[in-house]
């Protein structure tokens, strides 16, 4: 018997024995008795007729209610649930959602949902991931959306009984997984339109950074290095990123592209030193850090071409468990009206971070919530 049917098994059970003893207890048992029953009928009633076939991101083809309300995730699978549309749907998250933060934008935007519901996972994207099945089963959702891999859609489906709808996007900003991730859990959901009007948001921003930028001969573009990039921790200036996406969507020229990985990698000053970009982009929630080796090596710094020419941006982090697409978008839009200023004159910035926030993330006004914590696209605060 699957752990489901054990669960409703169980209920059905406690609530006849329940009924048997109302004879002897009187009211009180009687309703007792309610409860159990109103559990096990929820536990075993589907919401609604029929099903239908959703092809996830994986290329997996799911079988889920024809009209779903109830739906859960595992990993990160909220914020696609958000860029789809669908938050008011959920009966469960992990505990990432529950303790939300500015890392993470789309836990800010809808905190007071997230505390409400439980928490049947712990959430990590790429870590391990523990699942509490009893839990997820009494949240009784239709459907789960996970960020994890194919083979761990399979498995919790096979566990649960539940149908699970798996998505794909790490370090992707323009890829199609993430228009395939969110248009599959908008098709698993029944918000295909607020899908739509997202997915063809996230086109419009690419192809207006492309035309921007396509045509601008290599001789003519300003080298640019990440730094202060996180992985595995809090980096100073040796953490960085090769493939970084935001760079891509500007056909920016990454330094650290010629070391040939595909995400982030830990340098030394000496290459840095080697490298010598005209423009740096660091991560301002690591300052301490980056303060503490430029005073320990102030004379090799204020060497570098990007301290000379004052250089130095902030570049918010777009990954954390999992990618912040609406973050790096506009991380995108920075790199790309710092270096190439005239190829986006006739773009409000402060205007295009709230317009990719707010669609994102449903209306919501995070760009403000960043200013109001200091954050933010700008100059890199003093070092010294």
């Amino acid at each position: 018997m699957g752990k489901k049917a054990l669960l409703v098994a169980t209920l059905a059970v406690t609530a006849m024995l329940a009924f048997a003893l109302s004879a002897c207890s009187g009211g009180q048992a009687s309703s007792a008795s309610n409860a159990a029953s109103s559990a096990a009928v929820s536990a075993s009633a589907p919401a609604s007729s029929g099903t239908k076939t959703v092809v996830d991101a994986y290329g997996r083809s799911v079988d889920v209610p024809a009209n779903v309300e109830r739906a859960a995730t595992v990993g990160s699978g909220a914020r696609f649930v958000v860029y789809a549309g669908g938050q008011d749907k959920l009966v469960a998250v992990t505990e990432m959602e529950t303790d939300p933060g500015l890392n993470r934008p789309y836990s800010i935007a809808y905190a007071d949902l997230f505390k409400k519901l439980p928490a049947t996972s712990n959430g990590n994207h790429l870590m391990e991931t523990t699942v509490n099945t009893e839990e997820m089963l009494l949240a009784n959702p239709q459907v789960i959306i996970s960020s994890r891999s194919a083979e761990e859609c399979d498995k919790l489906q096979e566990e649960t009984g539940i149908p699970v709808v798996g998505i794909s996007y790490q370090n992707q900003l323009f890829t199609d997984n993430v228009y395939k991730s969110v248009e599959c859990v908008g098709e698993a959901l029944g918000t295909e339109d607020h899908a739509k009007k997202t997915v063809d948001a996230l086109k419009g921003w690419q192809a207006d950074l492309d035309k921007r930028t396509k045509d601008i001969a290599d001789a003519s573009k300003p080298t640019i290095y990440l730094g202060a990039v996180n992985y595995k921790g809090a980096k100073s200036w040796g953490g960085t990123s090769c493939n970084y996406a935001p760079a891509i969507a500007v056909h920016a020229v990454n330094v650290a592209d010629e070391l040939g990985q595909q995400a982030a990698v830990d340098v030394d000053l000496e290459q840095i030193g080697k490298w010598n970009p005209d423009y740096m982009f660091l991560n301002a929630g690591n300052l301490d850090l980056l303060k503490q080796d430029y005073a320990e090596n102030k004379d090799f710094f204020d060497g570098l071409k990007a301290f000379q020419a004052n250089h130095l941006f902030t570049q918010p982090f777009y990954n954390f468990n999992g990618t912040n697409v609406d973050t790096g978008i506009c991380d995108a839009y920075f790199i790309g009206a710092t270096i190439y200023p005239e190829a986006f004159a006739d773009v409000d910035l402060e205007a295009k971070y709230a317009e990719i926030y707010e669609t994102m993330l449903g209306g919501f006004d995070f760009y403000s919530v960043m200013k109001e914590n200091k954050m933010g696209f700008k100059q890199f605060p003093p070092l010294q």
